[in-house]
C-alpha cells in the first residue's frame, strides 16, 4: 500500500484533506477482509487565475501554464 502524508493545516484547523484520507483509510482498515481489496485514487487539483495545477506534482516540475484543460 502506498499512502501519502498531506500536512495542510495544523491542530484543531488540520483541513479537508488530511481529515478524509484518515476517515477513508480507518473505515478500509476496519472492513479488512482476506477476499476485499481496495484501490484508493486521489487528485487535488487549485483552479488559481484560470489556471489549473496539480498538487501532488512537485512545484518545479509543474506545467508553466498549468494543465491542459479538455
Amino acid at each position: 500500500m502506498i499512502c501519502f502524508a498531506f500536512q495542510i493545516g495544523y491542530g484543531p484547523n488540520v483541513g479537508i484533506v488530511p481529515i478524509s484520507c484518515s476517515q477513508i483509510f480507518e473505515r478500509i482498515k476496519a472492513q479488512e477482509n482476506e477476499k476485499r481489496t481496495y484501490q484508493v485514487m486521489i487528485s487535488i487539483l487549485e483552479i488559481y487565475n484560470e489556471k489549473v495545477q496539480d498538487l501532488l506534482i512537485d512545484p518545479v516540475e509543474r506545467p508553466n501554464g498549468g494543465l491542459k484543460i479538455r
